[in-house]
C-alpha cells in the first residue's frame, strides 16, 4: 500500500512520520488549550512512540494540574528518549508537586547530566534538596529556609492545600505527646532566624500539624493541633516574631505525605509544615 502526499508516492510509515512532524509543529502554534489538546490527543493516536508528543501531553496536562496524567507522560517520554533532558525537567517538576523531593533530585539530576547549563533546573534540585534533607529531620540553615519561602512559584500543593511555597520538617517530639524534644528545638532554631529577618519578617505563615495513624482520627487530631501550636508558641517565644505572621492549622492523619505502611513512612508522616500564605 502506498499514499500520494503532495502529489508524491510515500510508504504509510512515511506519511504518518510526516503527518507526526506537521502535528508537531501546529501543536507548538496554538495558543488554545482546549485546540492543542485536541491536537495532542489525536498525535498520541497517531504517533504513540514520539517523545516530543508525550512531552507535549504531559506539559499541557501540568498546567491543567493533572498531575497523575503528567507524570505517565513525562515517564514515557523518557522511556522514549532516554536523552530528553526537558523531559526529566519535568518530570522533577512533578515530583516536587506532588511532595516527593528524592525522586525530584533523581529527576533533575539525570537531565543536568544531559543538560548541565540548565539554571532553572540547577535552581530546582537546590530546592529538592533542601526539602528532602528537611523532611528527613536533618537541620536546615536559615538561608535555605528563606530560599524555599522565597520561592516565587507557588504551585506546590498536596492535598487540600494550594497557596505559597511549603516546606515539610521531621520535628521530632517526645512519644505520643506535643513537647518540643531538644532536637526538635534545634531544628526549628535557624527557622525562627529565617522568621525574624527582614526577608521574611513582613511575610505571613501556616504551621501546620500532621500525625500517622497510630491511634484513633480523634486523638490525632487533638494531637496534631497542640504540636503546631507547641511550634508556634516556641518560635513566639523565643525569636523577634509577630503573632499574627503565625498561624495554626491541623489534620491529624488524614493527610499523610506517605503510605503509614512501614516504620520509616510513618516517621515521615509526623510532621510540621511550614507554608508561606499569598498576602
Amino acid at each position: 500500500m502506498v499514499i500520494c502526499i503532495f502529489g508524491l508516492i510515500v510508504s504509510p510509515a512515511l506519511a504518518a512520520g510526516q503527518e507526526c512532524s506537521i502535528l508537531k509543529v501546529q501543536i507548538k502554534k496554538e495558543r488554545n488549550l482546549l485546540k492543542k489538546r485536541e491536537l495532542i490527543n489525536h498525535a498520541l493516536t497517531l504517533c504513540p512512540q514520539d517523545a516530543e508528543i508525550h512531552y507535549s501531553c504531559a506539559y499541557a496536562a501540568e498546567r491543567l494540574r493533572k498531575y497523575d496524567k503528567a507524570q505517565s507522560n513525562y515517564l514515557k517520554a523518557t522511556e522514549l528518549d532516554s536523552n530528553y533532558a526537558k523531559a526529566y525537567f519535568g518530570l522533577g517538576d512533578i515530583y516536587m508537586v506532588l511532595g516527593n523531593a528524592k525522586a525530584a533530585i533523581a529527576a533533575y539530576e539525570r537531565g543536568l547530566v544531559l543538560i548541565p547549563q540548565n539554571k532553572r533546573a540547577r535552581s530546582s534540585l537546590e530546592l529538592a534538596r533542601i526539602k528532602h534533607k528537611s523532611e528527613a529531620g536533618e537541620r536546615i540553615t536559615a538561608a535555605e529556609f528563606i530560599q524555599v519561602m522565597q520561592k516565587s512559584k507557588a504551585t506546590e500543593t498536596t492535598q487540600g492545600a494550594v497557596d505559597g511555597p511549603l516546606l515539610r520538617m521531621q520535628i521530632n517530639f517526645n512519644s505520643r505527646s506535643s513537647q518540643l524534644s531538644e532536637t526538635a528545638m534545634g531544628q526549628l532554631e535557624n527557622v525562627g532566624r529565617a522568621l525574624e529577618s527582614p526577608t521574611l519578617s513582613s511575610k505571613k505563615f501556616e504551621i501546620s500539624g500532621h500525625t500517622d495513624n497510630t491511634g484513633t482520627p480523634e486523638t490525632n487530631l487533638i494531637l496534631s493541633k497542640h504540636r503546631a501550636e507547641q511550634v508556634r508558641q516556641y518560635l513566639l517565644d523565643t525569636f523577634a516574631i509577630q503573632p499574627e505572621a503565625l498561624v495554626v492549622a491541623y489534620f491529624g492523619d488524614t493527610r499523610p505525605a506517605e503510605p503509614n505502611t512501614s516504620t520509616e513512612n510513618r516517621a515521615l508522616n509526623r510532621r510540621v509544615e511550614f507554608r508561606r500564605l499569598q498576602q
